[in-house]
């Protein structure tokens, strides 16, 4: 998993600077014979998810999400990983026009995971939703035993 956002600058990273980055990681890990599998993660929705932008707000970051998802698959990537695109309308119009796998993280406001797939999305990561899920039943169940 290689994002796209320079956490030190606190923005993204050039998307031509990211995919020739990119391009030599494949490089070096195929002139050691490993098989690296490079799931390039384009951050362009996250930030907007973090400060909780409303509904209809994705479509107009599609096509730069575009040109980064294409430039790492070009470079060598296997997949990208679009984190936090979540609305209908732009997760098709990413999928549609990705030359390559899409992988997609489970947020609770996405679509079903049998609309995921039909949109095209490969691949749906749990990142920390999983835990949270398993720690929230948690919580529930020892709340029970106070009653």
């Amino acid at each position: 998993m290689l994002e796209d956002t320079d956490h030190t600058a606190g923005r993204l990273r050039d998307p031509d600077r990211h995919a020739e980055w990119l391009r030599a990681v494949r490089q070096a890990a195929s002139a050691d014979g490993y098989r690296l599998v490079i799931n390039a993660r384009v951050d362009v929705f996250f930030g907007p998810f973090l400060a909780g932008a409303g509904p209809g707000t994705q479509e107009g970051l599609v096509p730069d999400a575009l040109r980064r998802a294409n430039a790492y698959l070009e470079a060598g990537a296997d997949c990208v990983y679009s984190i936090a695109i979540w609305e209908t309308d732009a997760l098709r119009r990413f999928t549609s026009d990705v030359r390559g796998p899409v992988n997609v993280a489970r947020l609770p406001q996405m679509p079903s995971l049998a609309e995921r797939a039909a949109a095209g999305v490969a691949r749906v990561s749990w990142g920390p939703f999983l835990y949270l899920d398993a720690m929230a039943r948690f919580t529930e169940q020892l709340a029970s035993l106070q009653k």
